[in-house]
Protein backbone atom coordinates (compact mmCIF):
# COMPACT_ATOMS: atom_id res chain seq x y z
CA UNK A 1 0.00 0.00 0.00
CA UNK A 2 1.27 3.34 -1.04
CA UNK A 3 -0.26 6.24 0.77
CA UNK A 4 0.41 10.31 0.03
CA UNK A 5 -0.97 13.03 1.67
CA UNK A 6 -1.37 15.67 -1.64
CA UNK A 7 -1.47 19.26 -0.88
CA UNK A 8 -4.80 20.81 -1.48
CA UNK A 9 -4.41 24.83 -1.46
CA UNK A 10 -2.06 27.35 -1.10
CA UNK A 11 1.40 27.83 -2.23
CA UNK A 12 2.54 24.08 -2.76
CA UNK A 13 -1.21 23.05 -3.62
CA UNK A 14 -0.65 19.58 -5.79
CA UNK A 15 2.97 18.72 -3.81
CA UNK A 16 2.61 15.17 -2.45
CA UNK A 17 4.02 14.06 0.84
CA UNK A 18 4.52 10.51 0.95
CA UNK A 19 3.67 8.66 4.44
CA UNK A 20 5.89 5.53 6.30
CA UNK A 21 4.05 2.22 6.23
CA UNK A 22 3.91 2.71 9.78
CA UNK A 23 2.69 5.90 11.73
CA UNK A 24 3.10 9.64 10.72
CA UNK A 25 2.27 12.67 13.22
CA UNK A 26 1.42 15.83 12.72
CA UNK A 27 1.60 18.80 15.10
CA UNK A 28 4.25 21.59 16.02
CA UNK A 29 6.14 19.10 18.29
CA UNK A 30 9.95 18.16 17.75
CA UNK A 31 8.90 14.85 17.13
CA UNK A 32 6.70 15.63 14.60
CA UNK A 33 6.91 13.99 10.97
CA UNK A 34 4.84 17.30 9.88
CA UNK A 35 5.31 20.03 11.96
CA UNK A 36 3.19 23.36 10.27
CA UNK A 37 4.19 26.81 11.45
CA UNK A 38 0.56 27.30 12.07
CA UNK A 39 -1.32 28.29 15.82
CA UNK A 40 -4.53 26.48 15.19
CA UNK A 41 -2.08 23.28 15.02
CA UNK A 42 -1.70 21.57 18.62
CA UNK A 43 1.40 20.02 19.50
CA UNK A 44 0.60 16.86 18.77
CA UNK A 45 -2.58 17.19 16.59
CA UNK A 46 -3.07 13.95 14.81
CA UNK A 47 -1.72 10.30 14.20
CA UNK A 48 -2.05 8.91 10.18
CA UNK A 49 -1.11 5.29 10.49
CA UNK A 50 -1.35 2.32 8.46
CA UNK A 51 -1.98 -1.43 9.36
CA UNK A 52 -3.69 -4.38 8.63
CA UNK A 53 -4.27 -2.70 4.95
CA UNK A 54 -5.96 0.17 6.61
CA UNK A 55 -5.10 3.65 6.54
CA UNK A 56 -6.87 5.67 9.68
CA UNK A 57 -6.43 9.12 11.32
CA UNK A 58 -6.54 9.50 14.90
CA UNK A 59 -7.22 12.92 16.60
CA UNK A 60 -4.73 13.29 19.82
CA UNK A 61 -7.33 15.61 21.71
CA UNK A 62 -6.29 18.82 19.56
CA UNK A 63 -7.50 21.93 20.63
CA UNK A 64 -9.04 22.73 17.60
CA UNK A 65 -10.17 19.49 15.88
CA UNK A 66 -9.32 17.22 13.00
CA UNK A 67 -11.21 17.22 10.45
CA UNK A 68 -12.10 14.10 7.67
CA UNK A 69 -14.56 15.22 4.84
CA UNK A 70 -15.61 18.27 6.60
CA UNK A 71 -16.60 16.18 10.03
CA UNK A 72 -14.53 17.04 13.04
CA UNK A 73 -13.23 13.21 14.10
CA UNK A 74 -13.58 12.84 18.51
CA UNK A 75 -11.07 9.50 18.33
CA UNK A 76 -10.35 7.25 14.93
CA UNK A 77 -11.43 7.75 11.01
CA UNK A 78 -11.20 4.96 8.42
CA UNK A 79 -9.55 6.52 5.55
CA UNK A 80 -10.11 5.81 1.68
CA UNK A 81 -8.30 7.59 -1.65
CA UNK A 82 -9.80 11.34 -1.79
CA UNK A 83 -10.59 11.74 1.40
CA UNK A 84 -10.00 15.09 2.37
CA UNK A 85 -8.03 16.17 6.01
CA UNK A 86 -8.22 19.31 7.36
CA UNK A 87 -5.57 20.29 9.99
CA UNK A 88 -5.47 23.84 11.34
CA UNK A 89 -5.72 26.06 8.50
CA UNK A 90 -3.96 23.49 6.41
CA UNK A 91 -6.10 21.02 3.52
CA UNK A 92 -4.61 17.83 2.26
CA UNK A 93 -6.00 15.17 0.23
CA UNK A 94 -5.44 11.39 0.67
CA UNK A 95 -3.80 9.45 -1.99
CA UNK A 96 -3.77 5.94 -1.59
CA UNK A 97 -2.55 3.06 -3.84
CA UNK A 98 -3.62 -0.21 -2.71
CA UNK A 99 -1.80 -3.29 -4.24
CA UNK A 100 -3.92 -6.17 -5.03
CA UNK A 101 -7.67 -6.28 -3.52
CA UNK A 102 -8.36 -3.83 -0.98
CA UNK A 103 -10.95 -5.18 1.66
CA UNK A 104 -10.68 -8.94 1.67
CA UNK A 105 -13.85 -10.69 2.30
CA UNK A 106 -14.51 -12.57 5.09
CA UNK A 107 -13.91 -16.57 3.87
CA UNK A 108 -17.49 -18.38 4.44
CA UNK A 109 -16.78 -21.69 5.54
CA UNK A 110 -19.25 -24.53 4.28
CA UNK A 111 -20.12 -27.76 6.02
CA UNK A 112 -18.93 -29.63 2.62
CA UNK A 113 -15.29 -27.91 3.38
CA UNK A 114 -14.56 -29.01 6.28
CA UNK A 115 -16.74 -32.44 5.99
CA UNK A 116 -13.42 -34.39 6.45
CA UNK A 117 -12.60 -32.96 9.69
CA UNK A 118 -16.38 -33.41 10.70
CA UNK A 119 -16.89 -36.82 9.84
CA UNK A 120 -12.97 -38.20 11.03
CA UNK A 121 -12.51 -39.60 14.70
CA UNK A 122 -11.71 -37.56 17.48
CA UNK A 123 -8.19 -36.56 17.15
CA UNK A 124 -5.96 -35.62 19.87
CA UNK A 125 -7.42 -33.09 22.60
CA UNK A 126 -6.22 -30.21 22.66
CA UNK A 127 -5.51 -28.23 25.62
CA UNK A 128 -7.47 -25.48 26.36
CA UNK A 129 -8.64 -22.66 29.06
CA UNK A 130 -11.99 -23.45 29.86
CA UNK A 131 -12.72 -19.97 30.58
CA UNK A 132 -11.12 -17.57 28.22
CA UNK A 133 -13.16 -14.37 28.87
CA UNK A 134 -13.10 -13.97 24.77
CA UNK A 135 -15.29 -16.93 23.91
CA UNK A 136 -18.56 -17.81 25.28
CA UNK A 137 -18.22 -20.47 28.54
CA UNK A 138 -18.12 -24.37 26.80
CA UNK A 139 -20.46 -27.03 28.45
CA UNK A 140 -18.34 -29.15 29.65
CA UNK A 141 -17.83 -32.18 32.25
CA UNK A 142 -18.05 -31.21 35.76
CA UNK A 143 -13.97 -32.33 36.78
CA UNK A 144 -13.09 -29.82 33.78
CA UNK A 145 -14.46 -26.90 35.42
CA UNK A 146 -13.07 -27.51 38.87
CA UNK A 147 -9.64 -27.50 37.73
CA UNK A 148 -10.01 -24.95 35.44
CA UNK A 149 -8.71 -26.94 32.75
CA UNK A 150 -10.27 -29.01 29.76
CA UNK A 151 -9.66 -30.88 26.72
CA UNK A 152 -11.57 -30.76 23.66
CA UNK A 153 -10.69 -32.18 19.86
CA UNK A 154 -11.07 -29.35 17.55
CA UNK A 155 -13.17 -31.93 15.53
CA UNK A 156 -15.75 -31.53 18.38
CA UNK A 157 -15.17 -28.25 18.97
CA UNK A 158 -16.20 -27.45 15.30
CA UNK A 159 -19.15 -30.28 15.31
CA UNK A 160 -20.61 -28.62 18.77
CA UNK A 161 -20.16 -25.19 17.09
CA UNK A 162 -21.78 -25.83 13.57
CA UNK A 163 -24.89 -27.03 15.45
CA UNK A 164 -25.67 -23.82 17.25
CA UNK A 165 -27.94 -21.96 16.18
CA UNK A 166 -27.27 -18.30 14.07
CA UNK A 167 -27.94 -15.64 16.68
Amino acid sequence: MEVKLQVAQGNAKGREIPLPPTVFLIGRAIQCHLRPHDPLVSKLHCAIAQWAGKVVVRDLQSANGTYINDERITAEARIRDGDVLRVGSLTFTFRVKVEGEPDMPIPVVRRGDVRWLLESADDPPMPRTCDTGSFEKLDLPEEAEATGRCTLSAGQFLRDYLQKPLT
